[in-house]
């Protein structure tokens, strides 16, 4: 998980850890994707605890290169207003 702020005198770096990404999970088919389309942190995490011989299936590390590559952004908008239509 990374996370940067872009501002007035350039990017300022959050916070870069070993967890999970936040959020609802929306990430979560782009990081199976990453992965072949196979698995991604949380399902890795809820077998390791539960279904251990399904863990026990996975590589021990991702595949290199990784099968896609891809982006989440987040935009904040400061204005205030209804949004009436998209294109």
């Amino acid at each position: 998980h990374g996370e940067i702020i872009m501002t007035e005198s350039g990017p300022c770096l959050v916070e870069m850890n070993c967890r999970a990404h936040g959020g609802d999970g929306n990430w979560a088919p782009l990081a199976r994707k990453l992965t072949g389309g196979k698995y991604c942190q949380i399902e890795a995490t809820v077998d390791a605890y539960l279904e251990g011989e399904e863990f026990h299936k996975l590589p021990d590390v991702p595949p290199s290169p990784l099968k896609a590559h891809g982006l989440e952004v987040n935009l904040v908008s400061y204005s205030k207003g209804k949004v009436k239509s998209m294109p």
